[in-house]
């Protein structure tokens, strides 16, 4: 669950535009290698959304400033930790305060709500049925 909160990092939107390819592709290295050389990470949504180019651009001036935020609430060590679990393709225990866990559910929130404020009406649509379908993957994974 701690995890997650890194790679849902700088907001649930955030992620769903440019990390959750990344979650799946940590299983397979060829598939990050690939994506990493391709540069294709966050495609796949901004394609599923039809974002135009500004909203992009808003949308990684948002994310990179939410990544920012992120990066200020974690310790060095936690930050040390998410570099090993990266190469190791594993998931750390980040062992996260109540703070640090309240302050990045802020960071998470206002990401959010800043990049919905971009979509349009079709697009937040688009977006929920994404999430509740990305949703019911996860449940199935569980079961």
């Amino acid at each position: 669950m701690k995890m997650k909160a890194l790679f849902l990092l700088p907001g649930a939107l955030m992620l769903m535009f440019a990390a959750s390819p990344l979650i799946p592709s940590f299983t397979n290295p060829a598939v990050a290698q690939n994506a990493r050389a391709k540069g294709e990470y966050g495609n796949k949504w901004g394609t599923q959304l039809n974002l135009s180019a500004d909203q992009k651009a808003k949308i990684k001036t948002i994310s990179d400033s939410a990544k920012q935020q992120m990066d200020g609430i974690l310790t060095a060590e936690q930050k040390a930790q998410i570099q090993q679990a990266k190469q190791t393709r594993q998931r750390p225990n980040l062992n996260l305060t109540a703070d640090q866990k309240a302050r990045m559910k802020t960071v998470r929130e206002s990401t959010e709500s800043q990049i919905k404020a971009l979509l349009t009406s079709e697009q937040q649509q688009q977006l929920e049925k994404m999430q509740q379908e990305r949703q019911q993957r996860r449940q199935q994974r569980k079961s």
